[in-house]
């Protein structure tokens, strides 16, 4: 699947992320982050460790941050690369990095489900209903997540906070202008205000999590991680 995707997108530098081994600080701000969740199989724990062996020995980089979560990681390396002028395709499964997609940075989404699907920012506009992929963790900080156990604001659907989002943007510019709920066009304006009014920790612990982390400090040299699949001659060219 790996050497499919860079032969496609003809990727210059690869680099793949690994989770750690829980907790990571989300477990430490809110204990039940992915509660419920079955552990993985021991026999997937070792698989992992068997395919980092292999891509090292065919040396593709690999990374892993205590504490944080593969996808921080690659939120960060997203940032690194942005800052050095490389365009980024993120290859998962996970609709939450979908809140990293910009001018330079794309993703390709994989399930058991659907076929690979592209998304840049238009199509991942459209996925979400009109927000752009920056409102993401906060559509999940209002609306909830249940593939995270994250319960968002209670009493807060995925109509309200798309209509929310819509008119204030994020989190935060609903709590600089909590007022001016009352008269957006919610069905219960009223109720959702004091929902909203009630629950302002909650809300902003909701956003901490479901925000990706993009400025930890990663030890690798994003020029350095070149495609093993590409010569010399083809990278230079490239």
């Amino acid at each position: 699947m790996l050497e499919e995707l860079i032969r496609r997108h003809k990727s210059t530098h690869v680099i793949v992320a690994f989770d750690p081994p829980p907790p990571v600080f989300r477990h430490l701000l809110y204990p039940q982050y992915k509660a419920g969740r079955p552990d993985a199989p021991y026999e997937f724990l070792i698989e992992c460790e068997e395919l980092r062996d292999r891509l090292n020995e065919e040396r593709y980089t690999t990374v892993e941050k205590e504490d944080y979560e593969a996808d921080d990681v690659i939120g960060s390396l997203c940032k690194l690369a942005e800052d050095k002028h490389f365009t980024s395709v993120i290859a998962t499964c996970d609709l939450d990095l979908l809140q990293l997609v910009n001018g330079k940075t794309a993703a390709e989404l994989f399930s058991q489900y659907h076929k690979m699907r592209s998304f840049d920012i238009e199509k991942t506009v459209k996925r979400f209903g009109g927000l752009e992929p920056y409102q993401i963790p906060d559509y999940k900080a209002l609306a909830g997540d249940k593939s995270d156990n994250l319960p968002g604001v209670p009493g807060i659907g995925d109509v309200s906070a798309t209509i929310l989002l819509n008119e204030l943007k994020t989190v935060e510019g609903i709590y600089a202008e909590i007022s001016s709920v009352i008269s957006l066009p919610l069905r219960g304006a009223e109720r959702i205000h004091s929902i909203l009014d009630k629950n302002k920790e909650q809300a902003f612990l909701m956003k901490k999590l479901t925000t990706i982390v993009c400025d930890l400090e990663i030890d690798v040299d994003i020029e350095k991680s070149t495609n093993p699949l590409l010569s010399a001659a083809e990278l230079i060219l490239s």
